[in-house]
């Protein structure tokens, strides 16, 4: 199993924060301890137009095969803290 840990600062434009490999499946959390909004999905997350986590909460997302999993907010600058846990097969 691999870790990471990192924060990660969102903006007005979607950004790819998670890339899973097509053998691994990685458990995405989320936690948004700062004052704005976040959204996730795909490549064409739009403000409000995707699966949101609210300011100070925390949400825990899985992805595979390949899925890329990107971040918009709408604010300039949102930053975040992302934990990444790859699961081997």
């Amino acid at each position: 199993m691999t870790f990471r840990a990192d924060e990660i600062n969102a903006g007005t434009v979607a950004i790819a924060i998670a890339t899973a490999t097509a053998k691994n499946t990685h458990e995405i959390t989320i936690d948004n301890a700062y004052n704005h909004d976040l959204y996730i999905g795909g490549s064409a997350v739009a403000i409000g137009d995707g699966f949101s986590i609210p300011k100070g909460s925390v949400q825990t997302v899985k992805i595979a095969n390949g899925d890329i999993l990107y971040a918009i907010s709408a604010q300039a600058t949102a930053p975040f803290h992302i934990y990444d846990f790859q699961v081997d097969p």
